[in-house]
């Protein structure tokens, strides 16, 4: 609730603070006084495009603060989004200078124009017939109609549009990294193969090199192992001649000593050695020299350090790489069936889509005309008798004249909210064509179209603090109470801030302010000025256009009856 405003050198405005209760205040004054520009200071502090014309004239800037009491569950999901601490109080205001520059402040603290806008939507509810109306927004719109249809139908839209837009999601990413898919399955086949030719195990690079080194002194190892051979068994006397006699010369006498005695056991281990030795050497003479398997493991040793060295790892690395790449491969391979999974998926999910879209767009229509129906008795008591009224609800194709059947296969329609397109449409006079609301409705017709929506309960989500601007304009008479009383009504659970020429809405108020306008100093000063009991008589009275004792009693009649209509 706006507990107090306070405008500083705005317009006509010098200097004026206002204390704002709960219930239905009104805004009286002769013309000219300047009762709109409460309207424009309440739009500055919420949020309103800065325009240097609200500084008053001589004067360097304007400013206006506003103090908002209590919040709901989206305002302090709001506030805590922005990092914005309130205790008990919001206090905003806004700086506008000369040159038509701005700054908005929250409880003293810079805050960007964007988030005090979208304070000011989930605070301030302005009906005027200069600013944007909630009611034209198509928003809004379908909000009021959406209101009147099953929870259950708008939650199972919800998710069914949630599951169709998945897979969809899903399937066009599979389809999108298609081409990029197969050429990068292609590279690692490719590269795949290359270290599947080389057999790559682990330690393979040191058993290459070892290859390649035997290779390459294959006659220096057959030199060796000959001369070897020649020393240890061919030599006169060989090398085996020799243990032998060192041994025979030995065994005579080992019995008388224990050193003898292992040293010939030593000898008999070092004869069988050297037996073992020569056959190996043999074997190594055995072997002739392979020029083709040199030069291919010569090729295979560095392609493996090239391929090492490409890939940033050793053998183990190569392997594991390896086996990424063939489960990547594995699951390529198996794309086509997850295709043909999410495809089939998709075509399910879509027609849970159209089942869910064509149930919600029967109720819609069902229920816009149960609306409409609810409506008509107080736009007949709100001199709209008239008008007519209808909810249109129709496909929300690109191509308009797309018929139902054409748009369930169009899902450039499809959305979580239906495939409708839903707006409400208005006949000023029989026998013209229907029109959109926003291009045909003026301001009056639209602030007394809503107090109709929300006698019959269906603005009961709106901003708590509401402004109606020449909301009674072009009537009187018992049309003139029927506003005042739902005015009244609405200040039951909103506050509501009423500017009004007709004394009959003027009693309906639970406060009422007066504006006046006068010359200080050779200037022209707009003031503001609560009025309880006989005050309120005596602006009533003029309002009727008279200041006598017979126009003061009508006054206290009138205003008698508006206060019944205050209190019920």
């Amino acid at each position: 609730m706006l507990i107090s405003l306070t405008v500083k050198q705005f317009a006509l405005i010098e200097q004026v603070h206002l204390e704002l209760g709960e219930g239905m205040t009104v805004f009286t004054g002769e013309t000219g006084a300047g009762k709109s520009m409460l309207g424009d200071a309440l739009g500055a502090v919420f949020g309103a495009r800065a325009s240097a014309d609200w500084v008053r004239h001589g004067a360097d800037k304007a400013e206006v603060t506003a103090v908002w009491e209590g919040s709901d569950a989206r305002l302090d999901a709001l506030l805590k989004a922005v990092d914005i601490d309130v205790d008990g109080e919001l206090i905003l205001r806004r700086v506008v200078t000369a040159a038509g520059r701005s700054r908005s402040f929250i409880n003293g603290v810079p805050t960007p124009l964007k988030t005090v806008q979208q304070i000011g939507k989930l605070c301030l509810d302005m009906h005027s017939q200069h600013e944007h109306q909630a009611l034209m927004q198509d928003s809004v719109q379908q909000q009021l109609l959406d209101a009147r249809v099953p929870s259950l139908l708008l939650d199972d839209m919800q998710a069914a549009y949630g599951d169709w837009r998945q897979l969809k999601s899903r399937l066009q990413s599979l389809h999108s990294e298609r081409g990029e898919t197969e050429q990068q399955s292609a590279w690692m086949r490719e590269q795949l193969a290359r270290l599947q030719a080389l057999e790559i195990h682990d330690e393979l690079a040191d058993a290459l090199q070892t290859e390649v080194d035997a290779g390459r002194h294959h006659a220096q190892i057959q030199q060796a192992a000959a001369d070897a051979v020649q020393l240890l068994d061919e030599a006169e006397p060989s090398v085996r001649e020799l243990i032998a006699r060192a041994g025979r010369a030995i065994v005579s006498a080992e019995d008388f000593h224990a050193g003898l005695h292992r040293s010939r056991e030593m000898l008999d281990q070092v004869d069988a050695l050297v037996g073992e030795i020569t056959p190996e050497l043999r074997s190594v003479l055995d072997q002739s020299f392979d020029e083709i398997g040199l030069r291919q493991s010569e090729q295979r040793l560095m392609d493996l350090h090239e391929a090492m060295r490409r890939h940033d790892c050793d053998e183990a690395g190569l392997l594991a790489l390896m086996d990424d790449w063939q489960n990547r491969l594995a699951g390529l391979d198996t794309a086509g069936w997850d295709e043909a999974g999410l495809s089939q998926a998709l075509e399910q999910a879509g027609a849970r889509y159209q089942q869910c879209a064509s149930a919600l767009s029967a109720a819609r229509k069902s229920g816009g005309d149960a609306l409409v129906a609810e409506l008509r008795p107080f736009m007949d008591k709100l001199a709209l008798a008239g008008m007519q009224i209808r909810f249109d609800v129709r496909p929300a194709s690109v191509e308009s004249d797309k018929s139902d059947e054409s748009v369930q296969s169009d899902e450039s329609a499809w959305h979580d909210s239906g495939w409708d397109a839903v707006g409400i449409q208005i006949m000023s006079n029989p026998g013209e064509p229907w029109r959109e609301l926003a291009a045909v409705a003026s301001g009056g017709e639209l602030s007394r179209l809503v107090l109709a929506f929300k006698a019959c309960g269906a603005l009961e989500d709106m901003p708590q603090l509401a402004v109606f601007d020449e909301v009674d304009t072009g009537i009187g008479g018992e049309t003139a109470w029927c506003v005042g009383e739902l005015l009244a009504r609405m200040g039951k659970q909103r506050q509501v801030l009423a500017i009004s020429h007709l004394p009959q809405v003027a009693s309906c108020a639970d406060h009422q302010v007066v504006i006046s306008k006068a010359e200080k100093d050779g200037r022209t000063i707009t003031s503001l000025k609560t009025i309880e009991a006989q005050s309120r008589h005596s602006e009533i009275a003029r309002m009727l256009g008279g200041d006598g004792e017979q126009s003061l009693q009508h006054a206290r009649e009138i205003l008698a009856r508006g206060q019944v209509a205050a209190l019920s």
